[in-house]
């Protein structure tokens, strides 16, 4: 016998109701198996697929599958979860907890549909030289060099390699070596490289993004809510002038322009809190049945 399940497809940081990342999410998997979860996310093929359940810790249970493993938490499938929830009915506008693989984590919803989510705290690793990236980059050592800032690994739950270019120009430029990128990563146990560059100050976008996470499967991705948090963590140690809420735009090299925010809540030199959120477009609902797991 087969079951019906609720199965949706969503985009999590949309911009402009266009663009973002798609993530499956499953709302009725309290019966579903682990092996059925992959099962699901395998042959719904997105980078990840969120399945929800009810919690003893919090008020969801939430568990993430690539289509080949389980991951400790997902930023676009958690802020495609949220959104999913709210506009089917299901939650209201408010403050939530989730258990997830990395912990019970915070996350809200505004009454417009925003999503933010708490993440981990920020680790700050190695410094790497600018040639070490450049090579792999297609870009010159002064491409880099000449934005003053390092290139540095920094973690909010999954450590990216934080790398500055001086314009858009240079950004759109970047022609990255994906087998490098890969055993580079690789070698330094990080899982992406993440590349900025900074706007004008009149302009309403902190920096613009691409980020290469090939050792994870993903050669480019259209909106990284983790690399997110990471940079906002990394631009108010290194950029200084006290910012501490950012606007981040990525995606635009692949024809899905994503728009996340990110912000960091201070005491002193430490950072206390790290959110990172957005907006995602309707939820679709797609037919899905599943054979009932035997003993």
């Amino acid at each position: 016998m087969s079951e019906l399940i609720e199965v949706y497809v969503v985009n999590a940081f949309v911009a402009d109701n266009k663009g973002g990342n798609p993530a499956g999410v499953v709302l009725n998997s309290a019966h579903l198996t682990a092996k059925q979860m992959q099962s699901i996310a395998k042959e719904l093929g997105h980078s990840e697929t969120a399945f929800v359940s009810p919690s003893k810790k919090a008020d969801f249970r939430v568990r993430f599958f690539t289509p080949t493993n389980e991951v400790e938490f997902c930023g676009h499938a958690t802020v495609g979860t949220f959104s999913t929830l709210f506009k089917n009915g299901k939650i209201e506008a408010g403050d939530y907890k989730q258990e997830t693989g990395a912990g019970v984590l915070g996350v809200s919803v505004s009454p417009e549909g925003r999503i933010s989510m708490e993440q981990t705290l920020p680790k700050f690793g190695k410094e790497f030289a600018a040639d070490e990236l450049a090579s792999m980059l297609g870009l010159t050592v002064e491409d880099i060099l000449a934005t003053g800032l390092p290139v540095k690994a920094v973690s909010t739950g999954l450590f990216d390699i934080i790398v500055p270019v001086t314009d858009e120009a240079v950004l759109n430029k970047v022609s990255p070596d994906f087998a490098a990128i890969k055993k580079f990563n690789k070698a330094t146990k990080t899982g992406a490289v993440h590349v900025f560059s900074l706007t004008p100050a009149e302009s309403d976008i902190s920096a613009r993004c691409r980020n290469f996470a090939p050792l994870l499967g993903i050669n480019e991705e259209s909106a990284t809510g983790s690399a997110a948090g990471a940079l906002a963590s990394y631009l108010h140690v290194y950029q200084g002038g006290g910012k501490y809420r950012y606007l981040f735009e990525q995606g635009e090299n692949l024809n899905r322009r994503s728009l996340i925010w990110a912000s960091v809540e201070p005491d002193g030199d430490d950072i206390t809190q790290v959110s990172v959120g957005g907006f995602s477009d309707k939820p679709q609902r797609i037919p899905f049945r599943i054979e009932e797991a035997t003993e």
